[in-house]
């Protein structure tokens, strides 16, 4: 009777395991958190790591940012620099050629102005006219010298020069040293120089004075 008792008790001491099914996750239940707590530690670490790298990227595009605002004042600046170089040595050069650029418009002016005289020997009479305009009407023994190449046209209008500026004794004197083109008047008490060379002078100067250009 006693071994039989015992048998009943090895039959009730046997567990029945259920089949495990395929991918069923057999871990044992103490280590299933474990893994899911490394799981949170690396999903930490990976959210740090997004989070330095987006503050380093910021930190490195600011500084980036402020070394090229950087670069661009100093480049602004040595352009600027380099604008006020070329003024002042555009403004020294022009100091420096304006007188000769004067004095070559003047002889260009010069040769066109006789040039005019040659092909058109009626502007001594245009000259005569202006130049005894400054004679006072109560002048007497008024004197117009000409160049010989302009004598016969003056004298053709002698008498339209005298009924113009009301000066009744005018006469007319030939004299080389003048230009074709001017002339030179005198009277008892004045002069006035009416001569080519004289008004491309008063030209001159009057340039001169503008620029403040000695020439």
């Amino acid at each position: 009777m006693e071994k039989k008792s015992s048998s009943n008790n090895d039959i009730d001491s046997i567990q029945i395991y259920k089949p495990v099914q395929f991918g069923e996750d057999i871990t044992p239940p103490k280590y299933r958190n474990q893994e899911i707590k490394e799981d949170d530690i690396q999903a930490r670490i990976k959210a740090l790591e997004d989070e330095g790298y987006q503050k380093g990227y910021a930190i490195g595009y600011e500084k980036g940012l402020k070394d090229s605002e950087k670069d661009v004042a100093q480049r602004l600046k040595r352009f600027e620099g380099i604008i006020t170089e070329l003024e002042a040595y555009k403004l020294k050069k022009t100091n420096e050629l304006m007188p000769l650029i004067i004095e070559l418009s003047m002889e260009i002016a010069s040769k066109v102005i006789h040039k005019e005289v040659e092909l058109d020997r009626n502007i001594v009479m245009y000259i005569a006219r202006d130049a005894i305009k400054k004679i006072e009407e109560n002048e007497d023994n008024v004197v117009i010298k000409v160049n010989p190449l302009d004598y016969e046209v003056i004298a053709a209008n002698i008498n339209l020069l005298k009924e113009q500026s009301g000066l009744k004794n005018i006469s007319i004197e030939p004299l080389s040293t003048i230009s074709p083109g001017g002339c030179y008047i005198e009277t008892q008490t004045a002069e006035v120089d009416s001569r080519i060379e004289e008004q491309i002078k008063e030209i001159h100067d009057a340039i001169s004075t503008a620029t403040d250009i000695e020439v």
